[in-house]
């Protein structure tokens, strides 16, 4: 390429199809690279979409919607769609920056879901003698993601979350709450870094459930904070379509539905953070297909890609392979199906490294792996699931396996709390309950009710435990004290398949969160942060920064707010 030539051009409507080849081979790789779900042996995915047409539906931008329909237009000087973590900080720090702002939220309340906010170089960090090197964290998220990545962003995070923190953290006291970092870190292969911040009650109590600690608690915080700056909230009010001006700037955008559109005019910049597609079943299969297969989800239900395309109807880049964050914690429901809507059970020790089987009863993988490299590991499975197996001493193993942040089961002093052994119990006898787990008195037992090859199961049991006593893992290379024989009655089984969180890639943006088009020149007056943004992660999900999804929201999300407010 020449020095006069223009750079490749990211992906948009125009050259989704162009890439067709991608679209049906490249991006399925992709996903299984990316962690996305899995499913039941079937075919690969259709060259068309299930509505029969050539391309998916939300490659198409619809008709603009006539002036007869719209019955009420506002103005602001900037516009913040999505009334999660990241619309939420967005919307307070361009208020802050002295910005008249708008917030529109299609749900009749604020998004709530992650707990772990990931910075570097905050003052709580530095406050305990924790020094983190900015460079290899940077490098090891762009290794993580294959450096299919803006490094620009990487280094942005790395420089400014502990900045942001720095001003998240006193709006938390203020409101009676306090931020602590888990420092109590894994052991194993994959460096664990101490970047973890999580909003509790004080005092820190040793046993919590969701909804005690995290995000529960700081989107309420956020939203006062945004009501306190003058910031006009709407809720049940979705984007629907951006508007744009002859020279191609974003003025404004639609919302609300057919009987009751308004017009949102921004003076200086529509943000957008909606959560992203991982509730769009048909963006899911074009987009990064294996996601479809995941046996649960744990997705906000209005994440349905709402920002993603509104954006691609008026040029907008995507990034060129999409990728999913998944856990592998999916119970496969008691019918067998994978995949939208998605109705298995999430089973909270799924990550804990019990002995995984596949369909023929055969061990196949060190269980001892970031969250979506097992499941990248079932993919490659006949049938794509597996089975964990356990025995009764569940409570002495996890103990042991001493693994962290939201894998965590066992209380530590050095992390948020946690939901203890005792829940699991009764989270396992209700699971049992609903035919979602099987517990058996014998191995017999077991292998009957699992339908796998009884001698090809019974055999890998007594290598595994033959390992377990040997102290190492001749076979996988399992860490020792992650080994653990099964002989001890009763027996247990889960069915599992990667649990859907969200997606992790999105739309192409610069270190000023504005939107790219094709050419990856910046669309005036359109931003985007959190899940509707990309350009930072690619393939896997970084597991080892606790938080790093939501501390990227976070940092970029205030920053969106900072420069829309700034134009």
């Amino acid at each position: 390429m020449s020095i006069d030539e223009k750079p490749q051009k990211g992906v948009t409507r125009r050259t989704f199809i162009k890439g067709a080849v991608l679209g049906a081979a490249g991006v399925a790789a992709g996903g299984m690279l990316a962690g996305c779900g899995v499913k039941e042996e079937t075919k690969g995915p259709s060259p068309t979409t299930s509505n029969g047409t050539s391309k998916p539906s939300f490659l198409t931008p619809p008709d603009p919607i006539p002036d007869s329909e719209i019955k009420e237009t506002k103005t602001a000087d900037v516009v913040v769609v999505g009334a999660g973590c990241g619309g939420l900080i967005a919307a307070v720090s361009a208020a802050e920056a002295g910005a008249k702002t708008i917030l529109l939220e299609k749900g009749d309340k604020p998004t709530t879901g992650a707990m772990w906010m990931a910075a570097i170089n905050s003052s709580l960090q530095k406050k305990l003698g924790i020094e983190i090197d900015r460079d290899e964290v940077v490098a090891e998220i762009c290794r993580y993601g294959g450096h299919l990545v803006d490094q620009r962003l990487v280094n942005l995070w790395a420089d400014k979350s502990g900045e942001f923190m720095d001003w998240f953290m006193p709006l938390m006291e203020a409101a009676g709450y306090e931020t602590i970092l888990e420092t109590d870190l894994k052991e194993g292969y994959y460096k664990s870094y101490p970047v973890g911040h999580v909003v509790i009650k004080p005092p820190k109590q040793d046993i919590g459930h969701l909804g005690d600690y995290g995000s529960p608690l700081f989107i309420p915080v956020l939203e006062n904070k945004a009501k306190e700056l003058g910031v006009e909230i709407y809720y049940k009010m979705p984007g629907v379509q951006l508007e744009q001006d002859n020279s191609g700037r974003v003025t404004g955008i639609i919302a609300g539905n057919s009987e009751n559109y308004t017009r949102f005019n921004a003076n200086k910049g529509i943000i957008l953070c909606t959560g992203g597609y991982a509730r769009n079943e048909e963006m899911i299969k074009e987009l990064c297909p294996t996601a479809q297969y995941s046996g649960s989800s744990i997705a906000p239900p209005g994440n349905t890609g709402d920002g993603i395309k509104m954006a691609m109807w008026v040029g907008a880049a995507i990034d060129p392979i999409q990728a999913m964050m998944v856990f592998d914690r999916g119970l496969v429901g008691k019918d067998g199906k994978l995949g939208a809507p998605w109705k298995g059970g999430y089973l909270r020790i799924g990550s804990q490294p019990f002995l995984r089987v596949n369909i023929n009863g055969e061990r196949f993988v060190n269980e001892d792996l970031p969250y979506d490299f097992i499941c990248n590991a079932g993919v490659m499975q006949p049938g794509h699931v597996w089975w964990q197996i356990w025995d009764g001493k569940w409570r002495e193993d996890i103990t042991r396996f001493h693994t962290t942040i939201c894998s965590r089961v066992v209380p530590h002093p050095e992390a948020p709390p946690r939901d203890g052994l005792d829940h699991v119990e009764k989270e396992l006898e209700n699971f049992v309950k609903q035919g979602l787990l099987i517990k058996a008195d014998t191995i017999d037992e077991l292998v009957q009710k699992m339908g796998v090859p009884a001698d090809t199961f019974k055999a890998t049991i007594a290598r595994y435990n033959e390992l377990a006593k040997k102290g190492k893992d001749e076979d996988f290379g399992k860490l020792a004290f992650r080994l653990s024989t099964i002989e001890k009655a009763p027996f247990y089984a889960a069915k599992l398949s990667s649990a859907l969180l969200c997606n992790i890639t999105g739309l192409r943006i610069n270190t000023k969160m504005q939107v790219l088009n094709e050419d990856l020149d910046p669309i005036p007056g359109l931003y985007a942060a959190g899940n509707d943004s990309g350009s930072f992660f690619a393939f896997s999900y970084p597991q080892m920064f606790g938080g790093l999804a939501l501390g990227r929201i976070a940092t970029f999300a205030r920053l969106a707010g900072q420069y829309a407010a700034a134009e």
